[in-house]
């Protein structure tokens, strides 16, 4: 997770053109039939797209799925968008605090002031700020990475929160980063209470790029094993060298509303650790799903 970029003045009609031209009559509709979805015979159609915020729109959906930040050349190429309207959009998104501008790299990421337009539909509605000093005394005492996801979607979740260890070495990740529902960790514990089809957990399944691939019967097996022990495991299918475990927080009808991830160096990794991180896994979580339910 070489394209060519299509000319402005393909949409542009030339204006010698549009001296000659005969104007056209629409068409009356027959009885009982909608006009075009663009007329005034359709009420229920969308209306006109903005360009402007749809590109936006784009751009800050772009940087949620990178890793890394990127230049405004790279988010032009990869968006599909001019260069020029690329960078008068991320400045004006910097200016509101949306997206960070690294002076050094001159490279572009989110920025937490998207999480001030996000905070309404994350954690429904609770004070997620308020579970983040629990999240850094898991990730101080046991030296992992703590990270809070949300869905969003049938196909998507997205980072809410997190919270690093005080190691110089650290895994870091980006808060607004959205990724595949099934992907990780938190993969296996929302495959594991999921009412979905197999064959569309296939789909999903079969959508991720992973970095160590595993087959989908295995996958299907450690959800299952999620369900039954109340954790899951990613063992590098994720990310090379990394591990992660996640736990469910549940809202009170018992639907499992966010997971959160502890996530450390294969080379920190011990069963006896893991025990220990994922018991405090599950206090926060009783925690979580408290401050979401209200």
């Amino acid at each position: 997770m070489a394209r060519t970029q299509k000319s402005e003045m393909e949409d542009v009609a030339p204006a010698n053109a549009a001296k000659t031209a005969a104007p056209r009559r629409k068409a009356a509709a027959e009885p009982g039939q909608r006009q075009d979805r663009r007329g005034n015979g359709d009420d229920s159609a969308p209306g006109k797209v903005v360009g402007a915020v749809a590109g936006a729109i784009k751009i800050l959906r772009y940087l949620a799925e990178s890793r890394v930040p990127v230049g405004v050349s790279r988010i032009a190429k990869d968006t599909k968008l001019n260069t020029s309207t690329s960078f008068n959009i991320l400045r004006t998104l910097a200016m509101e605090d949306f997206v960070h501008f690294d002076a050094v790299s001159k490279t572009y990421s989110l920025s937490l002031g998207i999480m001030e337009i996000a905070k309404g539909a994350t954690a429904l509605g609770g004070d997620i700020g308020s579970l983040r000093p629990a999240m850094e005394r898991i990730a101080h005492e046991h030296g992992v990475t703590v990270t809070l996801w949300q869905p969003v979607s049938e196909e998507r979740k997205v980072l809410i929160l997190s919270a690093l260890t005080r190691n110089a070495m650290r895994i870091q990740m980006q808060v607004g980063q959205r990724l595949p529902i099934l992907m990780g960790a938190t993969g296996r514990v929302f495959a594991a209470f999921s009412d979905e089809p197999k064959t569309v957990l296939k789909r999903r399944f079969n959508e991720i790029r992973w970095d160590r691939p595993l087959s989908f019967d295995d996958f299907l097996a450690q959800a299952k094993e999620t369900r039954e022990k109340g954790y899951a495991m990613d063992r590098e299918n994720f990310a090379m060298g990394t591990v992660s475990m996640a736990v469910p927080i549940f809202d009170r009808d018992g639907r499992p509303i966010m997971a959160v991830t502890a996530t450390m160096f294969s080379g920190q990794y011990r069963q006896e650790r893991v025990e220990e991180i994922v018991d405090d896994l599950k206090q926060f979580a009783v925690q979580a799903g408290r401050v979401a339910t209200g």
